[in-house]
């Protein structure tokens, strides 16, 4: 978008012979119409195909639960996102997705005969939860960095992702005895969801399941939810394409450029997650622990607020993305948890990180911040108990019983304190997820920042071995 302006400023200035003209102040109006508008109606078609094929899928099935069959009700959820898919460009894609999902079903009636036959003597690291993890993390590095292009895996990263957190979860239910292994159509009906299968959220088997055993009741409240978090997701694309660099323009310093290439990843992130939302939502789901509040409709992805003004990373990465944060909680995390609480966390980020395809620059953020996540609650957690302090991540749930209560004016500077340096790790990370990065490489881009949250970390520590 920024090429196209500049090409166009540059044709207006050559055109009418203004070569004395020093530059030209862009208008907030500009912004919105050379800018807002053309991203608003690059994403419009994509978005209403999303939209209107999940309305068709949640109206249809309020209307027709009750004759509806079983088998049908999943061969209907997944000819909707098989539809979604063919709308994709590359045929390469398609061909891969399908796949995927012929040799997971293959695998997944292949964990029958393990957990009949072979389970009892093998290895915690060889159960068949474990070997899923391990095939798909191969397979999307094989995609990745063999039997694909770049833009054909770009295209697909995400639905690839949706699927392996799926195939996990449901493996590993099956594994620890929650779930029977669910038929061809039951199968495909949950991981060709179209309801999440472009842009999730990931969701577990039992939650879509549940729509079928206790449908939902549109109302009012239903069309609301959806079209508010359409407006929402709009807005953040708006302020990811546009309004960042509107406010933050180029002779800012060298700070306030990386919050501002930060905040763009941020918001591009914002979109995708309410789009995503807006898509589980017309489907007719919601969260299961408003399931039965017939005016309550939400799926929430993200929380904006609790990101832009963070207490500390930990609640970053709590609410970057909820749904998949669970997920990594329950199938990821607790599995490596007997190693030690630092393995675990360390574990989980490289799992998080093969999901989303190891690329280079996604596995250094998330490994980096599962370390400063770490060090920062360590230190908390250390000044709490060395000066009597509440200023751990998580404040007291029962009656605090700190010397210095959560309100106490120390407690409260450090708290600031500590907002601030989460603020200064989250542009740090971020301006790593800058498409320039591609070009001047990692280190350029932290070394212009003079590689201010690795001295951050040094300082954690210090204060935790000296």
């Amino acid at each position: 978008m920024m090429m196209n302006e500049e090409y166009d400023y540059d044709f207006y200035i050559g055109k009418y012979n203004y070569a004395d003209a020093t530059y030209y102040e862009e208008t907030f109006f500009d912004v919105l119409i050379n800018c807002a508008l053309p991203s608003v109606q690059s994403i419009l078609l994509i978005l209403l195909r999303l939209i209107c094929i999940n309305l068709c899928f949640g109206v249809l099935l309020s209307l027709f639960l009750d004759k509806l069959p079983k088998q049908l009700f999943h061969v209907l959820s997944g000819v909707c996102g098989i539809y979604l898919i063919l709308t994709l460009g590359s045929l390469q894609g398609k061909v891969v997705i399908l796949i995927l999902f012929g040799l997971s079903y293959i695998f997944l009636e292949f964990t029958l005969i393990i957990q009949r036959y072979i389970y009892p003597v093998l290895h915690p690291l060889l159960c068949s939860s474990n070997l899923v993890k391990y095939a798909l993390i191969g397979f999307s590095i094989l995609c990745q960095y063999k039997l694909l292009d770049q833009e054909t895996w770009m295209e697909i990263r995400g639905i690839v992702m949706i699927f392996s957190m799926k195939m996990i979860s449901l493996v590993d239910d099956i594994e620890r005895g929650f779930l029977l292994i669910p038929s061809f159509t039951e199968f495909f009906g949950y991981v060709f969801s179209g309801s999440n299968i472009l842009f999730g959220p990931w969701m577990s088997f039992q939650d879509y399941i549940l729509i079928y055993l206790q449908p939902t009741k549109k109302n009012t409240a239903w069309v609301l939810s959806i079209v508010k978090n359409v407006v929402i997701s709009l807005f953040f694309l708006i302020v990811s394409n546009c309004m960042a660099t509107y406010f933050i323009p180029d002779g800012s310093n060298v700070l306030l450029l990386s919050y501002r290439e930060a905040l763009s990843f941020r918001t591009s992130h914002y979109f995708i997650s309410f789009i995503s939302e807006a898509s589980v939502l017309a489907a007719g789901f919601k969260h299961a622990t408003i399931w039965n509040k017939e005016n309550e409709w939400s799926y929430s992805v993200t929380d904006p607020i609790k990101i832009e003004f963070p207490t500390a990373l930990s609640i970053v990465v709590t609410y970057w993305n909820k749904p998949m944060h669970d997920f990594l909680k329950k199938y990821v995390y607790r599995a490596w948890l007997p190693l030690g609480r630092f393995p675990a966390i360390l574990l989980t980020f490289c799992v998080s990180s093969f999901l989303h395809g190891f690329e280079p620059k996604v596995s250094v953020v998330l490994l980096s911040l599962g370390v400063f996540s770490y060090l920062q609650y360590a230190v908390r957690d250390f000044i709490s108990r060395a000066f009597d302090m509440c200023v751990r991540v998580f404040p007291c749930n029962r009656e605090c019983r700190h010397k210095y209560k959560r309100n106490d004016i120390r407690t409260r500077s450090l708290q600031i304190f500590f907002c601030i340096t989460t603020v200064l790790h989250l542009i740090f990370l971020g301006v790593l997820m800058d498409p320039s990065t591609d070009d001047i490489g990692i280190l350029e881009k932290w070394r212009s920042l003079y590689f201010y949250s690795i001295w951050i970390m040094f300082v954690d520590l210090l204060i935790l071995f000296l």
